[in-house]
């Protein structure tokens, strides 16, 4: 049986270009992004941490984007903090709704 050697270099063009897509993901994220997520649940809610993974966004710019959302009254903190859970409101489902072409 014949061992499977990668090329040089091989991983890190992999790891390279797997980065780029990440950042530009990153980039592309916005509060908007966080209640489209949200709107996607069947309970229209997430724990706080596993919305920011599924966002992709930077924890400063996540912590922006939340409070602009919650003082909007889009979006609804519920919980201790660790235990936080994200929900959308009728307001933020309104938005969502409206957000999608017709």
């Amino acid at each position: 049986m014949m061992d499977f050697k990668p090329k040089a270099g091989a991983s890190l063009a992999f790891l390279e270009a797997e980065n780029r897509r990440a950042e530009e993901r990153r980039a592309k994220a916005s509060p908007l992004t966080l209640i489209e997520i949200l709107a996607q649940q069947a309970k229209q809610g997430l724990p706080i941490f596993d919305l920011q993974g599924q966002s992709g966004m930077e924890p400063s710019r996540y912590a922006e984007a939340l409070k602009s959302l919650r003082d909007a009254g889009f979006i609804a903190i519920d919980g201790e903090s660790l235990e936080q859970v994200v929900r959308l409101t009728d307001r933020g489902a309104e938005v969502v709704r409206l957000a999608k072409p017709a």
